[in-house]
Protein backbone atom coordinates (compact mmCIF):
# COMPACT_ATOMS: atom_id res chain seq x y z
CA UNK A 1 0.00 0.00 0.00
CA UNK A 2 1.48 3.32 -1.38
CA UNK A 3 -0.16 6.24 0.85
CA UNK A 4 0.06 10.07 0.11
CA UNK A 5 -0.98 12.64 2.22
CA UNK A 6 -2.71 15.32 0.90
CA UNK A 7 -2.69 18.40 3.08
CA UNK A 8 -5.27 21.96 2.53
CA UNK A 9 -5.30 24.73 3.35
CA UNK A 10 -8.17 27.21 4.23
CA UNK A 11 -8.27 29.23 1.34
CA UNK A 12 -8.71 25.66 -0.49
CA UNK A 13 -11.39 24.44 1.58
CA UNK A 14 -14.04 27.49 1.74
CA UNK A 15 -15.59 26.91 -1.36
CA UNK A 16 -17.70 24.30 -2.99
CA UNK A 17 -15.70 24.71 -5.99
CA UNK A 18 -12.66 24.71 -4.29
CA UNK A 19 -13.47 21.30 -2.31
CA UNK A 20 -14.75 19.72 -5.89
CA UNK A 21 -10.73 19.75 -6.75
CA UNK A 22 -9.58 18.29 -3.23
CA UNK A 23 -12.72 15.67 -4.31
CA UNK A 24 -11.06 15.20 -7.42
CA UNK A 25 -7.49 15.35 -6.09
CA UNK A 26 -8.64 12.26 -3.70
CA UNK A 27 -10.46 10.32 -6.97
CA UNK A 28 -7.10 10.81 -9.08
CA UNK A 29 -5.25 9.08 -6.07
CA UNK A 30 -7.30 6.26 -5.55
CA UNK A 31 -7.77 5.61 -9.93
CA UNK A 32 -3.37 5.47 -9.45
CA UNK A 33 -3.31 3.08 -7.60
CA UNK A 34 -2.42 5.06 -4.42
CA UNK A 35 -4.12 5.23 -0.57
CA UNK A 36 -4.96 8.84 0.12
CA UNK A 37 -5.00 10.51 3.26
CA UNK A 38 -6.49 14.16 3.48
CA UNK A 39 -5.73 16.75 5.76
CA UNK A 40 -7.81 19.92 6.07
CA UNK A 41 -7.20 23.03 7.97
CA UNK A 42 -10.10 25.40 8.87
CA UNK A 43 -12.31 27.48 5.88
CA UNK A 44 -11.10 30.34 5.21
CA UNK A 45 -9.60 33.46 6.85
CA UNK A 46 -10.73 35.94 9.19
CA UNK A 47 -13.93 37.43 8.45
CA UNK A 48 -15.20 34.00 7.06
CA UNK A 49 -17.92 32.12 9.82
CA UNK A 50 -15.73 29.28 10.36
CA UNK A 51 -12.40 30.43 10.51
CA UNK A 52 -10.23 29.94 13.46
CA UNK A 53 -10.07 33.87 13.82
CA UNK A 54 -13.81 34.53 13.56
CA UNK A 55 -14.47 31.58 16.43
CA UNK A 56 -12.64 32.82 18.88
CA UNK A 57 -14.50 36.59 18.07
CA UNK A 58 -17.54 34.25 19.55
CA UNK A 59 -16.12 34.40 22.93
CA UNK A 60 -17.27 37.54 24.99
CA UNK A 61 -13.97 38.36 25.84
CA UNK A 62 -11.05 36.58 24.32
CA UNK A 63 -8.35 38.36 25.89
CA UNK A 64 -9.36 36.92 28.84
CA UNK A 65 -10.16 33.55 28.01
CA UNK A 66 -7.71 30.43 29.11
CA UNK A 67 -5.76 29.04 26.28
CA UNK A 68 -7.59 25.80 26.90
CA UNK A 69 -11.37 26.92 26.54
CA UNK A 70 -9.80 28.60 23.40
CA UNK A 71 -7.97 25.39 21.78
CA UNK A 72 -11.30 23.46 22.51
CA UNK A 73 -13.06 26.10 20.54
CA UNK A 74 -10.92 26.56 17.19
CA UNK A 75 -10.59 22.62 17.46
CA UNK A 76 -14.03 22.97 16.00
CA UNK A 77 -12.64 24.81 12.48
CA UNK A 78 -10.70 21.92 11.87
CA UNK A 79 -13.53 19.53 12.38
CA UNK A 80 -16.61 21.21 9.99
CA UNK A 81 -14.52 21.06 7.20
CA UNK A 82 -13.29 17.47 7.62
CA UNK A 83 -17.01 16.36 8.25
CA UNK A 84 -17.53 18.46 4.80
CA UNK A 85 -15.03 17.01 2.38
CA UNK A 86 -15.76 13.97 3.65
CA UNK A 87 -19.67 14.38 2.80
CA UNK A 88 -18.00 15.54 -0.68
CA UNK A 89 -16.48 12.84 -1.38
CA UNK A 90 -19.21 10.37 -0.45
CA UNK A 91 -21.53 11.76 -3.08
CA UNK A 92 -19.04 10.85 -5.42
CA UNK A 93 -19.08 6.76 -4.59
CA UNK A 94 -15.70 6.80 -3.01
CA UNK A 95 -16.22 5.94 0.48
CA UNK A 96 -14.61 8.42 3.34
CA UNK A 97 -14.58 9.00 6.95
CA UNK A 98 -14.09 12.00 8.92
CA UNK A 99 -11.61 12.01 12.07
CA UNK A 100 -10.88 14.32 14.72
CA UNK A 101 -7.28 14.49 15.88
CA UNK A 102 -7.43 12.00 18.39
CA UNK A 103 -9.58 9.94 16.54
CA UNK A 104 -6.83 10.16 14.10
CA UNK A 105 -4.43 8.79 17.06
CA UNK A 106 -2.84 12.12 17.12
CA UNK A 107 -0.82 12.46 20.44
CA UNK A 108 0.94 15.89 21.76
CA UNK A 109 2.58 16.92 24.71
CA UNK A 110 -0.47 18.87 26.09
CA UNK A 111 0.53 22.54 25.43
CA UNK A 112 -2.33 24.68 24.66
CA UNK A 113 -1.97 26.81 21.78
CA UNK A 114 1.37 25.37 20.75
CA UNK A 115 1.64 21.71 21.01
CA UNK A 116 3.98 19.46 19.39
CA UNK A 117 3.19 15.93 18.43
CA UNK A 118 4.86 12.98 20.51
CA UNK A 119 3.28 10.14 18.93
CA UNK A 120 0.61 9.40 16.17
CA UNK A 121 -1.27 5.87 17.22
CA UNK A 122 -2.38 4.43 12.96
CA UNK A 123 -4.47 1.88 13.91
CA UNK A 124 -7.84 3.28 13.24
CA UNK A 125 -6.52 5.12 10.05
CA UNK A 126 -4.22 1.86 8.72
CA UNK A 127 -8.11 0.30 9.08
CA UNK A 128 -9.65 2.49 7.64
CA UNK A 129 -7.09 2.77 4.49
CA UNK A 130 -7.07 -1.70 4.20
CA UNK A 131 -10.67 -0.90 3.64
CA UNK A 132 -10.45 1.03 1.14
CA UNK A 133 -11.70 4.39 2.41
CA UNK A 134 -9.85 7.83 2.19
CA UNK A 135 -9.77 8.86 5.75
CA UNK A 136 -10.49 12.60 5.81
CA UNK A 137 -8.36 14.03 8.99
CA UNK A 138 -8.76 17.55 11.08
CA UNK A 139 -5.24 19.38 11.33
CA UNK A 140 -3.72 21.38 13.62
CA UNK A 141 -5.18 19.72 16.56
CA UNK A 142 -3.92 16.15 18.85
CA UNK A 143 -4.93 15.37 22.04
CA UNK A 144 -2.57 15.99 25.20
CA UNK A 145 -1.45 14.11 28.34
CA UNK A 146 -4.35 14.87 30.07
CA UNK A 147 -6.91 13.91 27.54
CA UNK A 148 -7.76 17.19 26.75
CA UNK A 149 -7.66 18.81 23.13
CA UNK A 150 -4.81 20.67 22.50
CA UNK A 151 -3.43 22.89 19.08
CA UNK A 152 -0.29 22.92 17.05
CA UNK A 153 -0.08 26.82 16.67
CA UNK A 154 -1.03 28.65 13.46
CA UNK A 155 -0.28 26.87 10.12
CA UNK A 156 -0.06 23.27 12.66
CA UNK A 157 -2.38 21.65 9.82
CA UNK A 158 0.92 21.30 7.45
CA UNK A 159 2.64 19.66 11.12
CA UNK A 160 -0.39 17.30 11.01
CA UNK A 161 0.32 16.21 7.19
CA UNK A 162 3.95 15.75 7.42
CA UNK A 163 3.81 14.13 10.86
CA UNK A 164 0.91 11.90 9.81
CA UNK A 165 2.72 11.10 6.54
CA UNK A 166 5.98 9.78 8.46
CA UNK A 167 3.98 7.99 11.00
CA UNK A 168 2.58 6.01 7.89
CA UNK A 169 5.45 5.80 6.10
CA UNK A 170 3.76 7.61 3.02
CA UNK A 171 5.65 7.81 -0.71
CA UNK A 172 4.97 11.97 -0.59
CA UNK A 173 3.14 14.96 1.37
CA UNK A 174 1.22 17.10 -0.75
CA UNK A 175 0.75 20.70 0.50
CA UNK A 176 -2.16 22.26 -2.04
CA UNK A 177 -1.86 25.61 -1.24
CA UNK A 178 -2.76 29.18 -3.69
CA UNK A 179 0.51 29.52 -5.34
CA UNK A 180 2.17 27.58 -7.47
CA UNK A 181 4.84 26.27 -5.33
CA UNK A 182 7.94 27.87 -3.15
CA UNK A 183 8.91 31.19 -4.88
CA UNK A 184 12.67 32.93 -4.67
CA UNK A 185 10.51 35.54 -3.03
CA UNK A 186 7.56 36.82 -2.01
CA UNK A 187 5.40 37.54 -5.51
CA UNK A 188 3.45 40.14 -3.51
CA UNK A 189 6.86 42.44 -3.17
CA UNK A 190 8.34 40.59 -5.97
CA UNK A 191 7.08 40.81 -9.60
CA UNK A 192 9.79 38.86 -11.03
CA UNK A 193 9.85 36.12 -8.45
CA UNK A 194 9.64 32.11 -9.48
CA UNK A 195 8.93 28.76 -8.59
CA UNK A 196 11.69 27.01 -7.28
CA UNK A 197 11.68 23.62 -9.04
CA UNK A 198 13.43 21.86 -5.70
CA UNK A 199 14.46 22.98 -2.72
CA UNK A 200 16.48 20.84 0.04
CA UNK A 201 14.98 20.45 3.59
CA UNK A 202 17.30 22.70 5.27
CA UNK A 203 16.94 25.30 2.90
CA UNK A 204 13.20 25.57 3.34
CA UNK A 205 13.88 25.76 6.85
CA UNK A 206 15.16 28.42 6.81
CA UNK A 207 13.19 30.46 4.69
CA UNK A 208 9.94 28.89 6.75
CA UNK A 209 11.58 30.04 9.75
CA UNK A 210 12.20 33.35 8.48
CA UNK A 211 9.27 34.50 6.93
CA UNK A 212 8.29 32.40 4.37
CA UNK A 213 4.41 31.30 4.57
CA UNK A 214 4.35 28.56 2.60
CA UNK A 215 5.68 25.46 4.84
CA UNK A 216 5.39 25.66 8.92
CA UNK A 217 9.06 25.24 10.07
CA UNK A 218 8.43 22.30 12.50
CA UNK A 219 6.68 19.96 9.43
CA UNK A 220 9.74 20.73 7.48
CA UNK A 221 11.26 18.97 10.63
CA UNK A 222 8.78 16.57 10.58
CA UNK A 223 9.03 15.39 7.64
CA UNK A 224 13.44 16.01 7.38
CA UNK A 225 13.88 13.00 10.18
CA UNK A 226 11.87 10.88 8.37
CA UNK A 227 13.23 11.80 4.72
CA UNK A 228 8.96 11.60 3.53
CA UNK A 229 9.53 14.80 0.17
CA UNK A 230 7.16 16.81 0.15
CA UNK A 231 5.56 18.91 -2.59
CA UNK A 232 3.93 22.17 -2.53
CA UNK A 233 1.49 22.38 -5.27
CA UNK A 234 -1.38 24.88 -6.38
CA UNK A 235 -5.01 23.84 -5.87
CA UNK A 236 -6.31 25.75 -8.64
CA UNK A 237 -3.76 23.37 -10.92
CA UNK A 238 -5.70 20.27 -9.83
CA UNK A 239 -2.28 18.58 -9.32
CA UNK A 240 -1.37 19.18 -12.57
CA UNK A 241 1.55 21.84 -11.90
CA UNK A 242 5.18 20.61 -11.16
CA UNK A 243 5.15 22.76 -7.68
CA UNK A 244 8.20 22.59 -5.88
CA UNK A 245 9.87 19.11 -4.20
CA UNK A 246 11.09 19.22 -0.90
CA UNK A 247 13.67 16.77 -0.66
CA UNK A 248 17.07 15.95 0.59
CA UNK A 249 19.04 17.03 -2.00
CA UNK A 250 22.79 15.99 -2.76
CA UNK A 251 24.93 19.38 -3.56
CA UNK A 252 26.82 19.70 -6.61
CA UNK A 253 29.26 22.28 -6.05
CA UNK A 254 29.80 22.94 -9.69
CA UNK A 255 26.60 23.05 -10.77
CA UNK A 256 25.06 24.61 -7.64
CA UNK A 257 23.39 28.75 -7.83
CA UNK A 258 24.59 30.46 -4.81
CA UNK A 259 21.41 31.73 -3.79
CA UNK A 260 18.45 29.81 -3.33
CA UNK A 261 15.81 32.68 -2.06
CA UNK A 262 15.29 35.36 -0.24
CA UNK A 263 12.03 36.00 2.71
CA UNK A 264 11.46 38.80 5.00
CA UNK A 265 9.74 39.04 8.52
CA UNK A 266 8.53 42.19 9.96
CA UNK A 267 7.33 43.45 13.27
CA UNK A 268 10.58 42.96 15.28
CA UNK A 269 12.38 44.76 17.42
CA UNK A 270 15.79 45.44 18.54
CA UNK A 271 17.42 45.58 22.05
CA UNK A 272 20.67 47.07 23.08
CA UNK A 273 21.66 45.94 26.77
CA UNK A 274 24.16 47.30 29.09
CA UNK A 275 26.49 45.87 31.19
CA UNK A 276 26.24 46.43 34.63
CA UNK A 277 24.95 43.60 37.61
CA UNK A 278 23.71 40.92 36.68
CA UNK A 279 24.64 41.73 33.22
CA UNK A 280 25.43 37.70 33.23
CA UNK A 281 22.22 36.85 33.63
CA UNK A 282 20.25 38.25 30.68
CA UNK A 283 19.89 35.28 28.26
CA UNK A 284 19.44 32.52 31.41
CA UNK A 285 16.24 35.14 32.55
CA UNK A 286 15.31 35.00 28.58
CA UNK A 287 14.87 31.70 28.15
CA UNK A 288 13.07 30.88 31.58
CA UNK A 289 10.56 33.26 30.58
CA UNK A 290 10.12 31.32 27.22
CA UNK A 291 11.56 34.47 25.22
CA UNK A 292 13.12 34.01 21.73
CA UNK A 293 15.36 35.71 20.35
CA UNK A 294 17.29 36.27 17.05
CA UNK A 295 20.85 38.11 15.87
CA UNK A 296 22.52 37.67 18.75
CA UNK A 297 25.99 39.58 19.78
CA UNK A 298 27.53 39.24 22.42
CA UNK A 299 30.18 41.90 23.49
CA UNK A 300 32.08 42.72 27.06
CA UNK A 301 30.12 45.74 27.43
CA UNK A 302 26.85 45.10 25.65
CA UNK A 303 24.75 42.92 23.84
CA UNK A 304 22.23 42.70 21.31
CA UNK A 305 19.26 40.84 20.16
CA UNK A 306 16.49 40.99 18.11
CA UNK A 307 12.49 39.65 19.53
CA UNK A 308 9.24 40.20 18.05
CA UNK A 309 7.19 42.81 18.32
CA UNK A 310 4.53 40.85 20.39
CA UNK A 311 7.28 39.86 22.77
CA UNK A 312 8.60 43.34 23.66
CA UNK A 313 6.73 44.07 26.63
CA UNK A 314 7.65 41.06 27.96
CA UNK A 315 11.87 41.81 27.55
CA UNK A 316 11.18 44.99 29.08
CA UNK A 317 10.13 43.50 32.36
CA UNK A 318 13.15 41.02 32.47
CA UNK A 319 15.23 43.52 31.88
CA UNK A 320 13.70 46.16 34.37
CA UNK A 321 13.86 43.10 37.01
CA UNK A 322 18.02 42.38 36.38
CA UNK A 323 18.21 46.17 36.88
CA UNK A 324 20.18 46.54 33.40
CA UNK A 325 20.29 50.02 31.23
CA UNK A 326 18.81 49.26 27.67
CA UNK A 327 18.04 50.94 24.25
CA UNK A 328 15.22 49.65 22.09
CA UNK A 329 14.62 49.91 18.02
CA UNK A 330 11.44 49.41 16.87
CA UNK A 331 10.25 48.91 13.82
CA UNK A 332 12.43 46.77 12.31
CA UNK A 333 12.41 44.08 9.70
CA UNK A 334 14.58 40.80 8.86
CA UNK A 335 16.00 40.02 5.23
CA UNK A 336 17.27 36.82 4.73
CA UNK A 337 18.75 35.52 1.92
CA UNK A 338 18.78 31.29 1.57
CA UNK A 339 21.52 29.57 -0.48
CA UNK A 340 24.26 27.50 -0.46
CA UNK A 341 28.36 27.92 0.37
CA UNK A 342 27.75 31.89 0.88
CA UNK A 343 29.72 32.20 3.67
CA UNK A 344 32.55 30.67 0.98
CA UNK A 345 32.40 32.86 -1.88
CA UNK A 346 33.72 35.78 -2.00
CA UNK A 347 32.35 39.18 -2.90
CA UNK A 348 28.85 38.21 -1.57
CA UNK A 349 28.65 40.54 0.76
CA UNK A 350 29.90 43.04 -0.90
CA UNK A 351 27.35 42.46 -3.84
CA UNK A 352 24.74 42.31 -0.93
CA UNK A 353 25.45 45.49 0.40
CA UNK A 354 26.11 47.29 -3.46
CA UNK A 355 22.65 46.69 -3.69
CA UNK A 356 20.93 48.04 -0.65
CA UNK A 357 23.32 51.29 -0.75
CA UNK A 358 22.17 51.96 -4.60
CA UNK A 359 18.52 51.97 -3.02
CA UNK A 360 19.50 53.88 0.31
CA UNK A 361 18.34 51.48 2.84
CA UNK A 362 20.64 51.44 6.07
CA UNK A 363 21.44 48.06 7.36
CA UNK A 364 21.27 48.01 11.24
CA UNK A 365 22.67 44.73 11.74
CA UNK A 366 23.66 41.64 9.69
CA UNK A 367 24.38 37.81 10.82
CA UNK A 368 25.99 35.20 8.26
CA UNK A 369 26.31 31.55 8.22
CA UNK A 370 27.45 29.20 5.86
CA UNK A 371 23.37 28.91 3.92
CA UNK A 372 22.41 32.38 5.06
CA UNK A 373 23.03 36.09 5.33
CA UNK A 374 20.80 38.16 7.75
CA UNK A 375 19.84 41.63 7.40
CA UNK A 376 17.70 43.83 9.65
CA UNK A 377 16.69 46.94 8.37
CA UNK A 378 13.79 49.39 8.77
CA UNK A 379 10.52 47.59 8.31
CA UNK A 380 10.00 50.91 6.06
CA UNK A 381 12.69 50.06 3.88
CA UNK A 382 11.52 46.09 3.41
CA UNK A 383 9.90 46.18 0.02
CA UNK A 384 12.69 48.23 -1.83
CA UNK A 385 15.13 46.06 -0.16
CA UNK A 386 14.19 42.95 -0.78
CA UNK A 387 12.97 43.50 -4.61
CA UNK A 388 16.60 44.77 -5.58
CA UNK A 389 18.08 42.35 -3.97
CA UNK A 390 16.43 39.72 -6.01
CA UNK A 391 17.29 42.04 -9.17
CA UNK A 392 20.67 41.95 -8.34
CA UNK A 393 21.56 38.25 -7.13
CA UNK A 394 19.39 36.07 -8.70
Amino acid sequence: MEIVVQKYGGTSVNKHELREKIVKNAIDAKQRGLSPIIVVSAMGRRGEPYATDSLLQLLPEPARSNQRNKDLLISCGEIISCVVVAEEINLKDYYAVPLTGWQAGIKTNGIFGNSDIVDIDTTVIQGLLEKGIIPVVAGFQGLGEENEITTLGRGGSDITATALGVFLNAVSVEIYTDVDGVMTADPKLVDSAHVIDKIDYDEIFQLAEFGAKVLHPRAVEYAQKGNVPVTILNVEREGHGSGTLISKINKSWDNDKVFTAITSKDKLVQFLVKSGPGYERVFDELAKNHISIDMISIFIDESIFVVEQSEKARTEEVLKSIGLAYEVTEGCSKITIVGSRIANMPGIIAKIMSALNSADVRVLRSTDSYTTVGLLINTEDEKKAVKILHERIF
